[in-house]
């Protein structure tokens, strides 16, 4: 029963790192985001990433400057894989 829970732990920790290796290739556009989808009537739209709230687990991010806004639970979603990961195998080890 021991190794099922070490495997699971090290099965979220990898996850984990799999979504923060996700989140770090398809930035600005972070995955599992719902946008609003303005047309800009400009020669050109403001450009960078900027940052709005995190709120009840929702990052809230424009990833053009503030024409679109996004709202994604992908790094609540990281970081509750990290944390899971890491509280099992801390107990499995506590345990031996």
């Amino acid at each position: 029963m021991s190794r099922r829970w070490t495997l699971v732990g090290a099965g979220m920790l990898l996850s984990a790192g799999l979504v923060a290796a996700l989140i770090a290739v398809s930035f600005p556009e972070l995955p599992l985001s719902s946008c609003t989808d303005v047309g800009y009537t400009g020669d050109e739209p403001p450009g960078g990433f900027v940052y709005y709230e995190f709120y009840l687990g929702w990052l809230g991010y424009s990833p053009d400057g503030g024409v679109n806004r996004c709202d994604t639970p992908i790094v609540t979603i990281a970081a509750g894989l990290f944390g899971l990961g890491s509280a099992i195998l801390g107990l499995e080890r506590w345990k031996r």
